[in-house]
């Protein structure tokens, strides 16, 4: 494996600063692993790695970040969370059309997940897997809510007359 260098972007007090005013942990410990190719030449990314206790391909990527972008490559960082650029929609938007469909609901027309899927679909211009769907749902506090159950033939008459039959107390005989 190669030796790490970092690139002249900060000094070593430059970056020990910056390590310091992090909040981010995670931020910390990205400093932390240039301070530490910074302050200790020489080195294999297998060394850094096990003595800060992080994965040596992490090290690798954070240096060739910071050698790539300067003292700004944090900002092109992004783990996890909604992807803007990949979204189909934007919060906002999302949140006007599911007004629009809530609206039609309140105006007693039945909704199910096919009217909803056309609406959508109509609205990104593409289709839409069921998934998105109710991820779509899921993102802005919908729940499913349906009739629970019965059975097709159930005799209501014949309940009743269970229930008003029914002993109170049951005791079993031995």
């Amino acid at each position: 494996m190669a030796i790490l260098q970092l690139k002249k972007h900060l000094t070593i007090k430059e970056i020990a600063v910056k390590m310091q005013e992090q909040k981010d942990l995670r931020m910390f410990g990205y400093w932390q692993i240039l301070w530490s190719v910074g302050n200790n030449t020489g080195k294999k990314a297998e060394e850094y790695a096990s003595f800060l206790g992080v994965n040596e391909h992490k090290v690798y990527r954070i240096v060739q970040r910071y050698n790539k972008l300067g003292k700004d490559f944090g900002k092109s960082l992004n783990w996890g969370g909604r992807r803007e650029s990949t979204s189909l929609l934007p919060l906002e938007e999302e949140a006007a059309l599911l007004q629009v469909i809530e609206t039609k609901a309140k105006e007693g027309k039945v909704l199910v997940a096919k009217d909803i899927k056309r609406v959508v679909e109509k609205k990104v211009g593409k289709q839409v897997s069921d998934d998105y769907l109710w991820d779509l749902l899921k993102r802005h506090n919908w729940k499913k809510k349906m009739p629970r159950p019965y059975h097709p033939k159930k005799n209501k008459e014949l309940q009743e007359e269970f229930k008003k039959n029914f002993r109170k107390y049951w005791h079993c005989e031995r």
